[in-house]
């Protein structure tokens, strides 16, 4: 193993997944045995002493076992593991999640050692089964996914981000069942590069979901499709407990009050719901699928975002507002689409939509606070979201990337020479997803963070830059770009040598070094949002100098990155006009030496010094 895989630190000798499909009076359920065996091959490899296992209300833990075989001669010595520890798995930003892990350490990890993890997992309803990863984060020597199912059920699955030719399928029937089979060998371990998006993204997985069962005689579809999906999403919204609220109602009549057309009441609404309401994310059993009733959540104030899209969605109609719609979506830690994967493994988040006219949406997170009218949060831009139209209809829509001019910094300031300090005067903007991010840093600062904060956000030249005065304005304006007036010196910066100064008037130079190592790199680039940024810097020629030189205009128009700088003189003034664009939300690897090629030349443009001379007498 050492030999076919140099430098790992470990490999899978064995993964296996055997499923079991049956039916259960009136349900479809899957009971679960995992097997993993990894060998490790050398003394780093302790790090994956550490293991867990994860389980659910959907997932029921049912049996776990672990063991180290240590090497003993020609013969393997058994140690199995004694103590295991069972608690709630809390992700980041989740105030409750009926996740549990079950953590464990494998004892005496040395090279030549192996550790074997054997649980059984019951799976309480067929359309929750979790994907089968083929690869892992170390080489895989086998890997194998069995499913044996009646001969009345259907089974349907997807092979995403491998060669099918590499996957071997075999299908047979053996007395009443039928047994499906992938098997895969000598997987290698995947790259390991920063910024990449999710593992679902590039490792090679198998989905798998019943499509259709025979239950009580009678056939029943479960996923065959998007129909099927959102029936039990429609079934879960059939679920709410409603009841009426006369304080909601009275809500919205106040806020739609003197709105002068539909779209005023529907950006009410949604301002609202974003200022009042507090995300909590919260996931327990089905719960983690049927909102909140409306007017519940009004009254508590707090609420997932199941609960949030339900009461911008009720509110909407309560306000006359007839084409608005539950939708369910699946972020950007997805990468999947609604035709080809109709599970609830597409989707993970919920928010509202609104239809001002057919064919066109605006979609209404009201998760993301900061995020205006007429965009759709970050996380979802260019995925699909599903409209639950009716109790029996639904519509997969697109939801589009932002264009990179609809976010952006715009920095425009005058600048000064004293001696070596140089002293500038500006006004900061930040339009779109720019300004959602910097309004998150920003909200709740006390008058000790925001100053620091502010100063980190300005920061340019060197570091002894210093922030004089600011003031902030539109922070809670959605409608408008964040404005942050400012002024600030820069010591040491300028460099004068005899009667010449040297001023680089490129004081910010984002992206400079940002080159991509094409040998090493295999993952796509993640990106939160594409943006332009704009900067125009006035540099006031000291009285008693002349320009001994101003640098020549430079450009370069990449698919991903671009930018144009110019210089110009307006009377006792040099003016640099800088804008600069990055417009991927995910670079793939056939982009990088494009990227790399606008990157070398923004460089040399940054490097384009003003030097001015003293005048003689």
């Amino acid at each position: 193993m050492k030999k076919q895989y140099p430098g790992e630190k470990a490999v899978y000798l064995e993964m296996r997944q055997d499923l079991t499909v049956e039916i259960r009076n009136d349900s479809v359920q899957v009971l679960a045995r995992h097997h993993a065996d990894m060998l490790h091959l050398d003394e780093q490899s302790a790090t994956y002493a550490n293991d867990r296992v994860y389980s659910s209300h959907f997932n029921r833990l049912q049996k776990l076992e672990a063991r180290t075989l240590v090497p003993n001669g020609e013969k393997f010595k058994t140690l199995r593991v004694s103590e295991f520890k069972d608690k709630f798995e809390m992700q980041a930003g989740v105030f409750f999640d009926d996740t549990r892990s079950t953590s464990f350490s494998f004892p005496a990890i040395t090279p030549g050692a192996r550790t074997v993890t054997d649980y059984t997992v019951r799976h309480v309803d067929a359309r929750f089964v979790m994907p089968f990863f083929v690869g892992s984060y170390v080489p895989v020597r086998h890997a194998e996914l069995t499913i044996t199912a009646p001969k009345g059920v259907r089974i349907g699955y997807k092979i995403f981000h491998a060669d099918p030719a590499t996957i071997a399928y075999t299908k047979e029937e053996k007395g009443g069942q039928v047994i499906y089979r992938w098997t895969a060998n000598n997987l290698p371990s995947p790259p390991r590069d920063n910024d990449a998006p999710e593992a679902s993204y590039y490792l090679p997985h198998i989905v798998f979901f019943v499509q259709e069962a025979t239950v009580n005689g009678q056939p029943r579809k479960l996923l065959a499709g998007v129909p099927e999906l959102y029936t039990m999403y429609a079934d879960f919204v059939r679920r709410i407990d409603r009841q009426p609220s006369p304080g909601l109602q009275h809500r919205v009549d106040s806020l739609v009050a003197g709105a002068q057309t539909e779209e005023e009441k529907v950006r009410r609404v949604y301002y609202w719901v974003q200022d009042n309401i507090k995300y909590i994310a919260f996931e327990q059993g089905l719960r983690g699928f049927i909102p909140h009733d409306a007017g519940l959540v009004y009254a508590r104030r707090y609420g997932d975002c199941k609960d949030m899209a339900n009461l911008t969605n009720e509110m909407l109609h309560l306000a006359g507002v007839k084409n608005a719609y539950l939708t369910w979506v699946g972020t950007r830690d997805l990468p999947y689409k609604y035709a080809e994967l109709a599970t609830p493994g597409v989707d993970n988040h919920m928010i509202a939509t609104y239809e001002p006219t057919p064919g066109q949406y605006v979609f209404l997170d009201a998760t993301s606070k900061h995020t205006p009218y007429g965009m759709p949060s970050a996380m979802i831009q260019g995925k699909e979201g599903l409209l639950g139209l009716d109790p029996q209809s639904s519509r997969v829509v697109d939801i589009p990337a932002v264009d990179k001019a609809r976010s952006g910094r715009d920095d425009r300031s005058v600048l000064t020479l004293d001696g070596t300090v140089l002293r500038g005067t500006g006004k900061l903007s930040l339009a779109g997803y720019s300004k959602v991010d910097q309004s998150y840093g920003l909200d709740g600062l006390d008058r000790t963070d925001e100053p620091k904060y502010v100063k980190a956000l300005l920061e340019r030249g060197n570091n002894k830059f210093f922030v004089d005065h600011y003031s902030i304005a539109n922070l809670d304006v959605r409608d408008q770009p964040l404005s942050i007036s400012y002024d600030y010196r820069l010591q040491d910066y300028v460099q004068q040598v005899d009667d010449e100064v040297y001023v680089n008037l490129s004081l910010e130079r984002p992206y400079a070094t940002d080159r991509i190592d094409v040998a090493t790199r295999k993952l796509p680039r993640y990106n939160e949002f594409a943006h332009t940024d704009h900067t125009r810097t006035e540099l006031v020629v000291p009285a008693g100098y002349e320009v001994s030189y101003l640098p020549p205009s430079a450009q370069a128009q990449g698919e991903a990155l671009g930018f144009k700088v110019s210089y110009e003189r307006q009377g006792n003034k040099i003016i640099q006009d800088r804008e600069l664009y990055v417009n991927y939300l995910l670079l793939q690897p056939a982009q990088f030496g494009d990227w790399n090629s606008v990157v070398t030349k923004l460089g040399n443009a940054y490097r384009e010094v003003v030097i001015l001379k003293k005048k003689r007498a």
